[in-house]
């Protein structure tokens, strides 16, 4: 199994310094916001849009051995199987490769970094950018409860 999951260079370098940099996020706090929440937030930014993009060049984000990421393990597989197995389940027996989940995941993500890196360039104003996720993330909760969650009553343009 890898030691890491990747993300490009250039975000890490880029986008997820400038979060470092900012505290957003509370990736400042290690008990309120985990690299590994960061990742599977970029990665569902990614299956939205349904777009892979490939690593040319990458730095660890997460280790692999990181309690906070192995309960996830399943989820990998999961969308490995949706995205690759389920259309030639004659190679089924590559469910239990989690190197390549973990390759197809981090270029999903790769995918959901470069959008939020889109978004902060777009409302470089902290405040600005918060309600532009949170509007974002209503989106795709009202995908799948339309009734239970919506944050427009809190956040206005």
């Amino acid at each position: 199994m890898k030691s890491t999951i990747n993300v490009t260079t250039e975000i890490i370098d880029g986008f997820i310094k400038e979060l470092d940099n900012s505290k957003y996020f509370l990736l400042n706090m290690s008990n309120e916001t985990s690299r590994t929440d960061l990742f599977n937030f970029a990665l569902a930014l990614g299956l939205k849009e349904n777009v892979r993009t490939p690593l040319e060049t990458s730095k660890g984000l997460i280790r692999t051995s990181n309690e906070d990421v192995k309960p996830y393990f399943f989820i990998y597989k999961s969308i490995y199987f949706d995205k690759i197995l389920s259309e030639d389940e004659s190679d089924i027996d590559k469910i239990t490769d989690i190197d390549a989940a973990f390759e197809l995941v981090e270029q999903y993500a790769n995918t959901g970094f470069k959008v939020l890196a889109q978004m902060k360039k777009e409302f470089p104003d902290d405040e600005l950018f918060s309600k532009k996720l949170l509007t974002k993330i209503n989106d795709m909760y009202k995908q799948y409860e339309p009734k239970k969650f919506n944050v427009d009553k809190y956040y206005t343009e």
